[in-house]
């Protein structure tokens, strides 16, 4: 068996992971992630979060930058 298989039925993809390969604490995130994509997929924003995203993060890195950057 291969590390990863994935098999295509009309309905479903299906997964199948070798355990020698994966641990289950890194499937559970992988999953956990992909159903997060999922949802934020079924999300209807518009571009304004987007630009709102932005613009907090650049808040928070002015505010921030001090205690990741040592200034000479």
């Amino acid at each position: 068996m291969e590390a990863l298989a994935i098999n295509n039925t009309p309905d479903k993809l299906q997964i199948t992971f070798d355990k020698r390969f994966f641990d289950e604490t890194f499937l559970r995130e992988t999953i956990e992630f992909l159903r997060t994509e999922y949802l934020a997929q079924r999300v209807d924003f518009d571009e304004s979060v987007e630009d709102l995203g932005k613009e907090i993060k650049h808040s928070w890195w002015q505010r921030n930058k001090n205690q990741y950057i040592q200034e000479k």
